[in-house]
């Protein structure tokens, strides 16, 4: 019994390290915003992660008059990524910017949310992807492939988004 006891008393200790560890390195972070959790479907969308977001880019096609919609709401905020553009006309289609282009999408159509209401929460989303605010330069420091938690792109490819 006592090198069985030792033996589950080794292997949970060292569950216990590796799981500590991997969450020092922000493993499982895919640069979701910290989002309280209320019963607001608002909410709901801000706290999803970056990839249902990407996705919402890819498989949600604007009406005309929504995406004048998206354009007013998204033209007053400096991108993070590269802050002399717009968040309308952001310099590439990185995965930062997939990323709130999805989240602009999914509040207008489902949530039938103004061109105020969708800046105040892209805005909102920006703000909580990294609290201590963006430089605006990632996109020509060479900073595309870093997270965007730090200050980057969270990459260019829809499939592998860095976190």
């Amino acid at each position: 019994m006592t090198r069985r006891s030792d033996r589950l008393q080794r292997l949970l200790i060292t569950a216990v390290f590796a799981l500590a560890a991997m969450a020092a390195a922000g493993c499982g972070d895919t640069s979701t915003p910290v989002i309280a959790a209320t019963d607001d479907p608002v909410d709901a969308v801000l706290a999803l992660p970056m990839e249902r977001l990407i996705a919402y880019d890819a498989e949600i096609d604007l009406t005309p008059a929504q995406e004048e919609i998206k354009r007013a709401a998204l033209t007053p905020i400096p991108a993070p990524c590269c802050s002399d553009r717009s968040a309308y006309t952001c310099c590439c289609q990185c995965n930062l910017g997939r990323a709130w282009w999805g989240l602009s999408k999914v509040l207008i159509t489902e949530h039938g949310q103004s061109a105020a209401e969708v800046q105040a929460n892209v805005e909102r989303w920006i703000d909580n992807v990294r609290p201590q605010g963006f430089a605006g330069n990632s996109c020509y420091t060479g900073r595309c492939s870093t997270a965007a938690r730090h200050d980057g792109c969270s990459g260019m490819n829809p499939n592998r988004i860095v976190s």
